[in-house]
């Protein structure tokens, strides 16, 4: 009997895991071990022979690989000690399944054994059992952690799993790997900027078809007339009401505008009709809030007659205590015109952006960090929760299993910190209906393809263009399909804010471009549709597409690790008739998993056309089981043997490492942006500030400082930079690419 295409897929993904299986690991007994020593990355902690000393877990993953051949019910339980009370739970995620655990203190030196809960291993793809300790407080005892102990019901069932070493990928350039480094060449950008104005857009939206409001970051509101703007000079920008408080969302609904402020859902209104705002009517301010620093509504957008926006989490608390105000991480809804105000959704981290999607549904865009392992965008769905949590009291809407974002958006390969999303018109040619976002770290805009396959919305991601002076946040498109974008930028440096905020107006110019433009799922793989055909012959060879595909599984320390990731098989690629599209055989699709796609920059258009970009990240929430695509034979000659198509250039990782996490923020030029510049740092003095003492001193950067610098940010701060303006990306990395990126770092600013 020939063996289905499941089995198949289940054996290619396990080829990588069983010929290291460990030999004392599948034994005959109920119970398996998984010792601390057989972590993937202690991080920052120590071991005292078997013992794994746990300080910290930003950076930490406390982790192992199962393989079961049954489905039953296990129980977890820890061997452990630990002299005092400490004030956050540890998470145990099994397979996705979340407990948390308050460890008890224990007496003497003697080990204690705790329960954690009962879950069910399923047979078939590798599970994943991860400890995850606080992430942001470091204790000045640890806790002294010697095993997890798995108990089933089943002698011989279980077996433990070394971690499978993630797929090399190929070398990179500008679109394949790296993120683009120019403007996109269907697209046409002006800057619309006054010197002598620096405009952190915050919000956009047009009263009328050629009035565009604005508010900014400092609490104004302005107006711009589309229509009378001069050819040489700067815009007439006309302040309309100052006083604000950190509005991030501005909309207009039948004449009227609405505000999110800090705290407040806000109506301004003219009273006097001399076209000023003077009134500023509270709509709603109907949960609770604190000072922190983090605390945002972000986006604006009127629905039925409903102002709907979302609460942003508190950061200055989640490094000490994990706790946040009550419904924080919230979408709300608010009555414009009697101002009662009720819970959407829950969940959510930094929703910097929100927007109405095909048909109107609610998207609303997230920032990676605590419960998110990347970024994401998500479909709005009434009494969804998507996964932030805090320490008790719970949000409301809680539940062990979150719903999943409609697309994944890989941290430092396609997104950074997503902002609004917005869908491209009629007048955008082949782009109308994506959805486009900007970024306010990665920059540029990227491009999203949805398709609603079984119920539930899934699709691509694309890069599409940079190229822009500003740090696009906010989005207007005008009736005639102009693109008006709102730039912002945080930190401390003036004029790196002052460059990169401001007004970019983008139009699409209709030339041709080769790229991909769609992707879209079946049950035996995924098509590839391009704006160009392919050239006479060109596409049917799989080697001409590197493929990987990996899971997420959130957690309460920054980021995450791509789980189970692998190189996936390309069993065949089928091009159609018309050579616009390219049917990619994969028979180890995973439900809950992302597919990353890369073709090859030496695949050719029929006019000669290179490629634009090659990558595309495609989300698989459900796998149609009724709609196969076609496979066909390669015409003759168009596979030829033994060709080529991806090199693996051995020192590129960490260039393009720092490429992803690091160019937003650190020049290696001496330009200036977010970050300190990188230019010549190795050897240099540096003034420092260690935040836990107060204390200023000099050091000499080396490449232990680099690595303390990714590791942990906020340890030795760079004189004249606040705490929290970098992400622990050090929580992300393996020590491997830890290793690679300061390796380059050193190389690129000495050279």
């Amino acid at each position: 009997m020939k063996p289905c295409s499941l089995h198949l897929a289940l054996l290619t993904l396990l080829a990588g895991f069983l010929p290291h299986l460990h030999p004392a690991a599948a034994g005959e007994g109920k119970g398996l071990d998984l010792p601390a020593t057989a972590v993937f990355e202690p991080g920052q902690n120590r071991f005292d022979g078997e013992i794994l000393e746990l300080k910290r877990g930003r950076g930490a993953t406390l982790g192992w690989y199962l393989l079961a051949e049954r489905d039953e019910e296990v129980r977890v339980s820890i061997e452990y000690t630990c002299e005092a009370p400490i004030n956050q739970a540890y998470q145990l995620s099994f397979d996705g399944k979340d407990a948390f655990w308050d460890v008890v203190p224990t007496s003497g030196e003697d080990s204690s054994q705790a329960e954690l809960g009962v879950f069910r291993v399923r047979a078939g793809l590798p599970i994943l059992v991860l400890l995850v300790p606080p992430s942001g407080t470091t204790y000045p005892h640890p806790v002294r952690f010697r095993r997890l102990v798995v108990e089933g019901e089943t002698p011989g069932n279980l077996a433990l799993l070394p971690p499978p070493e993630e797929p090399t990928a190929p070398d990179a350039s500008p679109g394949f790997g790296q993120r683009l480094a120019a403007l996109h060449p269907a697209l046409a950008a002006t800057d619309l900027r006054d010197e002598s104005l620096t405009l952190r857009i915050s919000g956009m939206a047009l009263r009328g078809p050629a009035e565009l409001l604005m508010t900014t970051w400092d609490g104004d509101l302005f107006s711009l007339d589309l229509d009378a703007q001069p050819d040489d000079g700067p815009p007439p920008f006309r302040r309309l009401a100052q006083g604000l408080s950190e509005p991030m969302g501005l909309a207009v609904h039948e004449g009227r505008v609405f505000v999110t402020e800090k705290n407040e859902a806000t109506e301004l209104i003219d009273s006097t009709g001399d076209g000023l705002f003077d009134t500023y009517r509270c709509l709603s301010h109907d949960w609770p809030c604190t000072m922190d620093y983090h605390e945002y509504l972000f986006g604006a957008v009127v629905k039925d007659g409903q102002l709907h926006f979302a609460a942003s989490v508190g950061m200055a608390a989640r490094g000490k205590d994990n706790y946040q105000a009550p419904l924080r991480g919230s979408v709300f809804r608010v009555d414009i015109e009697t101002g009662a105000t009720e819970l959407v959704a829950g969940g959510l981290r930094t929703p910097d952006g929100m927007g109405l999607g095909p048909g109107g549904i609610l998207l609303v865009t997230d920032n990676q960090g605590e419960w998110l392992p990347a970024n994401k965008l998500v479909h709005v769905s009434e009494g969804d929760f998507y996964n932030f949590r805090a320490i008790p009291p719970w949000h409301p809407l809680d539940r062990p299993e979150a719903t999943p974002p409609a697309v994944w958006l890989p941290q430092g390969e396609i997104a950074a910190s997503p902002t609004e999303p917005i869908p491209a018109p009629k007048s955008w040619g082949p782009y109308a209906g994506h959805i486009l976002f900007g970024d306010n770290a990665f920059g540029g805009i990227q491009r999203v393809f949805l398709e609603e396959v079984e119920g539930a919305l899934q699709g691509a991601a694309f890069p599409f263009s940079q190229g822009f002076r500003h740090l696009l946040h906010r989005f207007v498109f005008t009736e005639d399909g102009d693109l008006y974008a709102g730039g912002i930028a945080r930190g401390k440096d003036e004029e790196f804010i002052h460059r990169v905020s401001g007004l970019t107006r983008i139009r699409y110019t209709g030339a041709p471009v080769f790229e991909p433009l769609a992707a879209r799922l079946f049950a035996n793989g995924l098509e590839i549709e391009l704006t160009l055909p392919l050239a006479e012959g060109e596409g049917w060879n799989p080697g001409a597409y590197h493929v990987s595909q990996w899971g997420y599984q959130p957690t309460q320390t920054y980021g995450g690790q791509k789980v189970r990731h692998r190189r996936a098989e390309v069993r065949s690629a089928t091009v159609s008739s018309d050579r616009r599209r390219v049917f990619l055989e994969l028979p180890g699709l995973v439900a809950g998993e992302v597919v990353h796609v890369r073709l090859s920059d030496k695949l050719r258009g029929a006019g000669g056309e290179q490629l634009w970009a090659g990558d595309l990240w495609y989300t698989v929430n459900r796998i149609p089981a009724d709609r196969s695509g076609a496979v066909a034979a390669a015409p003759a000659g168009a596979i030829e043997p033994g060709a080529e198509f991806f090199r693996h250039s051995k020192g590129d990782a960490g260039r393009v490492l720092f490429q992803s996490y690091c160019a937003a923020c650190h020049s290696l030029d001496g330009t200036k942006l977010a970050g300190p510049g990188l230019r010549g740092i190795v050897g240099a003095k540096r003034t420092v500030l260690d935040p836990a003492s107060g204390e200023k001193r000099e050091i000499v950067a080396d490449a232990d400082y680099l690595r303390e610098s990714i590791l942990e940010p906020n340890a030795l701060l760079a004189e004249g930079y606040p705490e929290n303006l970098m992400p622990p990306i050090g929580a992300i990395l393996t020590s491997s690419q830890i290793d690679d990126l300061v390796d380059y770092l050193i190389r690129a600013t000495s050279e």
